[in-house]
């Protein structure tokens, strides 16, 4: 069995050239936040299924947080098995800026978008009404803070984002995502690279087109543009709702923002069976956002760079595919199962050291532009002689992207489209266990 390479050796060089250049782009960003602006009302609605474990903490944050203007917490009980509901309504009881919501039964389990959705119709329904708890807050002056239960924001994460919302255009700021137990295990250390790096290697760049997306965690929403999507502006069968959301506000001419001067802390996941349920959940619902994609061809009221990066975007989750492929046929030929070639740029560059010295570059460019983002901007980066070993074990770490791809592409041919809801842990303690890996990195 013969295999030519040179087709995805060249698609592989112009993903890595698209990246190349939003990195370069994001490094020329400003670094100054914008400081002037209104100071909008923010109802910061927490999603909280069986999350005993965490919330209290978490509402206790954002209480907590510092900002001149009014906010306030919606925990959203979403028919809790556990605690939560009984944690969450100490709180409210202990500060009138908290508010709990039960769902029962009947409307809860059905996943994020219809708790989200719910805690959308209550907003409006009390700014309407004219609700005390909201201080007579109108509807052009609130912004819906989307955190997780496990979410910390930064104490002056509402000051900073409130000035991107001067701009009437504007519908969603976007804040960092870092991993609060990137210290625990080499596994969360992982995820705090996947969120911190492609913030500054993408967000930011994204952040000047016009084309940042929304996260589950951090995201906020000007409670107008959500009613500008009607009465359910987060798809109820998205797998990402965030991804979905962004989409169709570009659709509908809103501005999305994403803002690299604060950030939101979350867990990360410390053991491979819940983190493969989550990336193929990630995979699957990247895919379902495809249809999206004829819309924004024909949003002509969208500038041309916004949608080309979006519609680029989509369609850059095979890279995984295109990537594995290479690799597996690669290592099929050394093992002589199959013959392979590759004419990657033959008859462009000399072939002996300098082709050695171009190919050698494009394979490790990605991973060292990733790595340099990563120990510039996280705080959790390695220590110096440390990442390089990082930085490999990064590499291999990536291909979870493939064994999740494979498992979301099974469960669309099958038509399943249920999830699994993301296990937490109590943060209180580190577990002994790590120190060999804390002393290492």
């Amino acid at each position: 069995m013969h295999v030519d390479l040179t087709v995805p050796s060249y698609a592989i060089a112009a993903v890595v050239a698209y990246y190349a250049a939003l990195f370069a782009l994001g490094a020329r960003a400003g670094s100054r936040p914008p400081t002037r602006g209104p100071t909008p009302c923010f109802v910061l609605l927490v999603p909280a299924r069986n999350e005993e474990l965490v919330i209290a903490a978490t509402v206790a944050g954002l209480t907590g947080t510092s900002y001149p203007g009014e906010w306030r917490v919606l925990v959203m009980n979403d028919a809790s098995r556990d605690a939560t509901g009984d944690v969450a309504r100490a709180a409210a009881r202990a500060d009138d800026r908290v508010r709990v919501v039960d769902r029962g039964d009947a409307e809860g389990g059905r996943g994020k978008s219809s708790v989200l959705n719910h805690g959308f119709r209550l907003v409006s329904s009390w700014v309407a009404s004219g609700d005390p708890w909201l201080a007579g807050a109108r509807e052009d002056d609130v912004v819906v803070g989307i955190v997780d239960a496990d979410g910390r924001l930064d104490r002056d994460c509402l000051t900073t984002v409130a000035p991107y919302f001067a701009d009437p255009a504007v519908a969603t700021t976007q804040v960092g995502v870092r991993i609060a137990n990137a210290g625990r295990s080499l596994l969360a250390r992982m995820q705090d690279m996947e969120f911190v790096a492609f913030t500054w290697l993408v967000q930011v760049a994204r952040d000047r087109i016009g084309s940042s997306g929304l996260g589950g965690n951090g995201q906020f929403v000007r409670l107008t543009a959500l009613r500008s999507l009607g009465g359910q502006p987060w798809a109820a069968h998205a797998l990402t709702e965030d991804l979905d959301l962004g989409l169709r506000l570009v659709e509908r001419g809103w501005r999305t923002r994403f803002c690299q001067h604060t950030f939101v802390d979350q867990q990360g996941l410390e053991s491979w069976r819940p983190l493969l349920r989550q990336r193929t959940r990630w995979i699957q619902g990247h895919y379902q956002c495809w249809r999206h994609i004829p819309r924004l061809l024909a949003a002509r009221h969208v500038a041309r760079r916004t949608r080309a990066d979006l519609v680029a975007y989509l369609l850059l989750v095979v890279t995984v595919v295109l990537v594995t492929f290479v690799l597996a046929a690669a290592l099929l030929a050394d093992t002589g199962a199959i013959s392979v070639t590759d004419r990657f740029l033959v008859g462009i560059v000399p072939y002996g050291l300098p082709y050695r010295v171009v190919s050698l570059t494009l394979s490790v460019l990605p991973l060292a532009i990733f790595t340099i983002a990563y120990q510039r901007h996280s705080p959790h980066r390695f220590r110096w002689y440390a990442a390089p070993a990082g930085a490999a074990l990064f590499s291999l770490y990536t291909y979870v992207w493939a064994y999740a791809t494979a498992r979301a592409w099974t469960r669309i041919v099958t038509g399943r489209r249920t999830w699994t809801k993301t296990p937490r842990v109590a943060l209180d303690a580190a577990p002994g266990a790590v120190g060999a890996y804390r002393s290492f990195l």
